[in-house]
């Protein structure tokens, strides 16, 4: 189980691997709202990365694995394709529900002000571009595990 008390770790590990992917797509920092270090993150932000910290345990367990500790000899964790779409579908659902918790609202347009977000839609309405974040979110499962001296372990 993930305590609490590296959640908030495993949150900055999650953001890092975030910056990392969208400046090697070429966006550069301060490009969007969330481009930016985790220290001048707004609040609503860091808890959508925690919250998708929170849930590692609970996409582990669809697919028969948990968290363990990493040791010397662990070999990298790789997800099968199947298990990746699962996931990565399981990921946009949970990821709507925290947003629209939080106040979020589908439109056209982004805008955070007003708290509205054209991805707020179903998985099947998704452009592709934006399931490779869901895909990535779950790819990077056990990067940021590894970041706390945790890795994924198969059932």
């Amino acid at each position: 189980m993930i305590e609490e008390s590296l959640v908030e770790q495993l949150a900055q590990a999650v953001h890092e691997r975030y910056l990392a992917e969208q400046i090697r797509e070429g966006v550069a920092m301060g490009g969007r709202p969330a481009m930016m270090p985790w220290a001048e993150l707004d609040e609503d932000k860091r808890e959508a990365n925690r919250a998708q910290v929170r849930d590692i345990e609970t996409k582990l367990n669809k697919i028969g694995c948990t968290v363990g500790p990493r040791t010397g000899d662990a070999v990298d964790f790789a997800f099968t394709d199947e298990e990746l779409d699962l996931l990565a579908r399981h990921e946009h659902v949970r990821w709507l529900a925290q947003r629209t918790a939080a106040g979020w609202v589908h439109g056209d347009v982004r805008d955070d002000a007003a708290k509205r977000q054209p991805d707020l839609v179903s998985w099947d309405e998704l452009p592709e571009s934006e399931k490779d974040k869901d895909r990535d979110a779950v790819r990077n499962i056990p990067a940021v595990l590894a970041a706390a001296g945790l890795r994924v372990v198969r059932l």
